[in-house]
This record gives C-alpha cells, structure tokens and sequence, in this order.
C-alpha cells in the first residue's frame, strides 16, 4: 500500500523500499510471493563490503570446520562438484 501513497504525492522510494514495500506484480513482489526473504537482502545491503566480506570469511571458515568434523567422525562427502 505504501507504494501508492508514494506514487500519489509524487516521492521516489528507495531501493530499500522497493524490496521491503514492492509494487504488486513487479519481479521483486514475485520474488517476495516466491518465498524469498528480501529482509535477509536489505539487511546485507546495509553492510559495508568489508562487513560482508567478514562475514562470508567466518562463514567459510565454519564450513571448514564442519567438513573437517565430519571427515574424523568418517561422515561421506555428499558435495556434487
């Protein structure tokens, strides 16, 4: 409904708004009825690249020590690459 008012008083959104308020039958709205989390989306967005890239290095290191885990307790490999 927001984007109504926006369109009616003549404001621009955000590109947060449009992810957390999309038109209906836009891609984004789609995406949204799909079942993705957009929130998930604006939150990394707010990060700073260095944030994500920190956080794409623990969560790296994390599966490393998962699989590791998993290879002394002799757990197969499932990866399909």
């Amino acid at each position: 409904m927001l984007w109504k008012v926006t369109k009616i008083i003549g404001m621009k959104k955000t590109p947060e708004e449009k992810l957390l308020n999309p038109k209906p039958g836009s891609k984004v709205a789609a995406a949204q009825e799909f079942g993705i989390d957009l929130t998930l989306l604006v939150e990394n967005l707010r990060l700073t690249p260095d944030q994500r890239i920190r956080n794409l290095q623990k969560s790296m290191r994390n599966l490393h020590r998962l699989r590791q885990d998993a290879e002394v307790r002799g757990v197969q490999n499932h990866d399909r690459t």
